[in-house]
């Protein structure tokens, strides 16, 4: 997932959904579709919990630490 970026597997995501929706797809190649999309948002989904664990804080006495759910 490093190579592709996570807008462009949005944007991935959100041509397969456009297929999806179109009333003449046979259900194999729904499936199929369904099966890479969701694939996709999972890469996405991690991708966005490792950056999520890299982000810090800054504290006001300059130092840093983890962000947690109280910072929300």
């Amino acid at each position: 997932m490093d190579a592709v970026k996570i807008d462009e597997k949005i944007n991935y995501v959100e041509e397969i959904l456009k297929k999806l929706e179109k009333d003449d797809i046979a259900i194999e190649d729904a499936l199929d579709l369904y099966t890479k999309g969701k694939v996709a948002i999972e890469e996405c989904k991690n991708k966005i919990d490792m950056i999520e664990k890299e982000v810090l804080k800054i504290n006001p006495d300059g130092s840093t630490s983890p962000l947690d759910d109280a910072d929300f």
